[in-house]
Formats: C-alpha cells, structure tokens, sequence
C-alpha cells in the first residue's frame, strides 16, 4: 500500500522526467500492484472476497488521491485494471491455490 501511495503521490511531469510515463508502464504496473495487493490481504484476512474487495475500495482510494496530486487525474480505466489484478488473484487463490508452489503456499497460510 505504502508503494502505491508513493507513486501516486509523484507529480505528473515528473512521472514523464523519470520514464514512467508511457501507457504500458502504467497500465501494468497498476495489474502487478494491485495482484501483489490482494495476495498480501488474503495473507492478512484469509478471506478471498474480502481481499479482493479491500483492493478494490483501495485501488478507488488510489484514483481519488490522484485528484490531489499535481499532474496527475483518475481514471476509471485504471479502477477497472486494478479490479481486473483483484478478481484474477482471488481467482488464483480459490481455483488454483492447491496447484501453487510450495513456498508461495506456505507463505499465504502464515
């Protein structure tokens, strides 16, 4: 969370300056952030929907904070890939969590 906050709180133009600006950047770390995000609720919660539902109401956390940050605007495209990270990670953890690596496992029921 504090990673997300960090980066949402960079400037717009200094976004660009640093490289992060292209559309691939973006879109895609919002997936794998907001993927290691549910992961790591589920970790706390044990509980898949309520993991995939803190990721959402935080990934819209996300996009309202932006509103303050100079440069930068929310998007409803960005809630969408951020939900899109959550449900495909609560899928994993319902369907697939049997199949996961041990030590990934072994880490999630800690």
């Amino acid at each position: 969370m504090v990673t997300i906050f960090v980066v949402s709180s960079i400037r717009g133009a200094t976004i660009n300056e640093i490289g992060l600006g292209k559309e691939s950047y973006h879109i895609n770390g919002h997936f794998v952030l907001f993927v290691l995000l549910c992961f790591s609720y589920y970790k706390a919660t044990k509980s898949i929907l309520l993991s995939v539902l803190l990721t959402v109401i935080y990934g819209v956390l996300d996009e309202l904070h932006q509103l303050f940050t100079s440069g930068r605007s929310s998007s409803f495209f960005d809630i969408f890939v951020d939900s899109i990270g959550a449900v495909l990670s609560g899928l994993i953890l319902w369907k697939l969590q049997p199949y996961l690596p041990k030590k990934l496992k072994n880490w999630l029921s800690k």
